[in-house]
């Protein structure tokens, strides 16, 4: 996407295959965030057209090429905040059906996942925000930070509570961590 300042982007205003190319491009990150937000597909691909949606209105506006995939995560973010706002929606489904960003050699215990996702879930929603943009979309917090639209200060506060809450929560499942060798 490093692009000239603006290529990408004043080639989607006149051409909707550049668009959709844009969309290729972001969609893994778009619902990932979404999804581990609320551990639900449909919520996640409803935010998902939202945000996108958002961006074919807004593509005049954004400064150039380099910041769009920044724009989209952040955009994607607040839509998310937003529609727990709106709904008190509380997560149901489990963080282990969340795709993973690399291949892992050690096999997830389905269980601990289970159990850890219900726990992320009870979270309050600026704390489940921040744990998972920082474990699941693996970003920095400074942007973490860019994304909420927030100080790096409260990022780092908000993700410090929160591991605090989980803390206690999740130390009875260090004893049932199964680990499985590579190569099996």
């Amino acid at each position: 996407m490093d692009i000239a300042p603006r290529k990408l982007l004043d080639a989607a205003l006149a051409d909707s295959e550049a668009f959709a190319r844009i969309v290729d491009h972001t969609q893994g990150m778009v619902y990932g965030v979404a999804f581990g937000f609320f551990s639900n597909r449909a919520i996640a691909e409803d935010l998902a057209q939202e945000a996108y949606l958002e961006l074919f209105r807004n593509l005049g506006r954004l400064q150039s090429d380099m910041h769009l995939v920044n724009w989209l995560r952040q955009t994607t973010v607040r839509k998310c905040i937003d529609y727990a706002r709106r709904k008190k929606h509380a997560p149901h489904a489990s963080l282990d059906s969340i795709p993973e960003r690399s291949v892992d050699p050690v096999e997830p215990d389905p269980r601990l996942a289970a159990e850890l996702g219900r726990k992320v879930a009870d979270l309050p929603t600026k704390m489940r925000m921040v744990i998972v943009l920082r474990f699941q979309e693996d970003l920095k917090l400074h942007e973490i930070a860019e994304a909420l639209d927030i100080p790096v200060n409260t990022v780092k506060t908000l993700l410090r509570r929160a591991l605090i809450r989980l803390r206690p929560k999740v130390a009875h499942l260090r004893q049932e961590v199964s680990y499985v060798p590579v190569g099996r």
